[in-house]
């Protein structure tokens, strides 16, 4: 009998200690805010929007020790309409569907990291981590990049399905990425392929990142769109700011060059925001853009933000964009926004 209870004690220390090793948490976002659009011959839009820092989300993460330095973890979200019953398919994140955010598996260890699914690109994580809008709220910097509505939806922008990642260990603050979303198009391996790759430094008040993507054809047999992206921010204490130059060349009929300036204030317990950005069409076209952005965002609390934002931007030649924010691709080339974000 002694033995028994002995036994069944070991066994279940050793039962707790292994699920010890593994976690599971639930997070998400809830982000609210008035829009005003305006600067289009339609007239004005007046509305609620869900998402305008980021999209309104609820998300799993979960994390097991594999021992040996080793881990498996896996990360599920998905989007959801603050404002409304809008459901599939765009769950008010631009066309992603249920758990279309994100839903990728991950390994890491002493050899880097692999991850494999769906999940943020390398150009986009590089951008929002550089821009001081974050790729969000109106003055966010792909407003005037001729594939920005499409970084909502466009695979080759935001998020990648099919893809497979590998990040090198970090050494002195200086990692390396690289990335390939299979098109999965029977017959050509390279239809719809996209691969990149990325190198950023990251230490202290100091970021700088290079990235790179090259996205297929849909025959295979060239490229639909290449994207190199060169940037960084420094944080002096009483102020940060940021910079970054983007490529996108393709077919003749796109050509650009995209510059943002911006800058970052700690101003009465909150941030202050503000960037110019210059888009420079190329073409023959020559359809160029500027678009100066302003915002503040404020602290309640750890978890809860009020926001504003204005942006405006200037087409030239017959150019049409628009100004959107994290979620909305905007109906009007100037736009305010002001709300409350609560993170969870």
């Amino acid at each position: 009998m002694k033995k028994s209870l002995l036994a069944l004690a070991v066994l279940t220390a050793v039962t707790g200690a292994a699920s010890a090793q593994s976690s599971v948490t639930l997070y998400g976002k809830v982000d609210l805010g008035m829009v005003l659009d305006s600067g289009n011959a339609g007239g004005k839009s007046i509305r609620l929007a869900s998402g305008v820092t980021g999209g309104s989300r609820l998300g799993f993460k979960g994390v097991e020790d594999l021992g040996g330095g080793m881990k498996a973890s896996f990360q599920l979200e998905t989007g959801y309409c603050a404002d409304s019953t809008a459901g599939a398919p765009n769950f008010c994140t631009g066309g992603n569907n249920f758990m279309g955010r994100q839903a990728h598996g991950d390994l890491t260890g002493a050899f880097g990291a692999i991850s494999a699914g769906r999940q943020y690109s390398l150009g986009f994580n590089n951008l929002a981590t550089i821009d001081p809008f974050g790729a969000g709220f109106a003055g966010q910097t792909n407003n005037v990049d001729s594939t920005g509505s499409n970084y909502l939806v466009d695979p080759s922008g935001i998020r990648l399905n099919n893809s497979v990642t590998y990040s090198t260990p970090n050494v002195a603050g200086f990692t390396g990425s690289a990335e390939v979303a299979f098109g999965e198009q029977t017959g050509s391996w390279t239809a719809n392929r996209e691969t990149g790759a990325g190198v950023n430094y990251a230490s202290g008040p100091a970021y700088v990142g290079f990235t790179f993507y090259d996205l297929g054809n849909a025959t295979g047999n060239g490229a639909a769109k290449k994207v190199f992206l060169l940037g960084g921010s420094y944080d002096f204490g009483v102020i940060k700011i940021h910079a970054l130059a983007q490529k996108i060349s393709g077919p003749s009929t796109l050509d650009q060059l995209n510059m943002m300036a911006g800058v970052t204030v700690p101003i009465a317990g909150g941030n202050l925001m503000a960037s110019y950005v210059r888009h420079n069409d190329r073409t023959l076209t020559n359809k160029d853009a500027n678009q100066i952005g302003v915002g503040y965002q404020y602290p309640l609390s750890k978890r809860t933000s009020l926001y504003t934002s204005f942006a405006r931007i200037q087409n030239q030649h017959g150019a049409s964009f628009m100004v959107g924010n994290a979620t909305e691709a905007g109906t009007g080339n100037k736009a305010f926004n002001a709300g409350v974000v609560h993170n969870f």
